[in-house]
């Protein structure tokens, strides 16, 4: 049986820049599907406990103002 670990980034540009900055960063752990990483990582991004290091912000300052569907 296979495991599966899904590892992230996240980047964000300002407004008035179309560079990408890295904010945040994580993995799912090991699961032995898909749709568990999947899920595990959902769950982070949700409630803001990505990893982060040096000068990214905490992600609970991450702006949460977020379309349906995101974009």
């Amino acid at each position: 049986m296979s495991d599966y670990r899904i590892e992230y980034t996240i980047l964000r540009a300002d407004d008035d820049s179309d560079d990408f900055e890295e904010i945040g960063f994580g993995a799912s752990g090991t699961w032995s599907d898909v749709d568990a990483a999947l899920y595990a990582i959902q769950s982070d991004v949700q409630n803001r406990s990505w990893e982060t290091e040096g000068d990214m912000p905490d992600p609970s300052d991450v702006d949460t103002d977020r379309e349906v569907g995101g974009s």
